[in-house]
């Protein structure tokens, strides 16, 4: 069994969007996924959310085509 890093909250303020920051963060994720020998990164996004989505697919990240994640909200 291998570590599996989930990114509940990569996020880029508005301000700071179209910088590169995006790109940065993903980056440092996969060097230390890698640096603790973990098996995958795994992360979410909005539908809609298209700019995100295709940041992620330009790093290789695939959309689980597989599975639906549920959540109950307990607030």
């Amino acid at each position: 069994m291998k570590r599996a890093w989930i990114l509940n909250d990569l996020y880029v303020a508005v301000q700071a969007r179209k910088q590169g920051i995006g790109e940065m963060l993903l980056h440092k994720a996969k060097d230390y996924a890698i640096e603790t020998e973990a098996n995958s990164i795994s992360l979410s996004t909005s539908p809609d959310n298209y700019s995100a989505q295709g940041l992620y697919e330009k790093h290789g990240y695939k959309r689980d085509e597989q599975f639906y994640h549920y959540e109950l909200n307990l607030d």
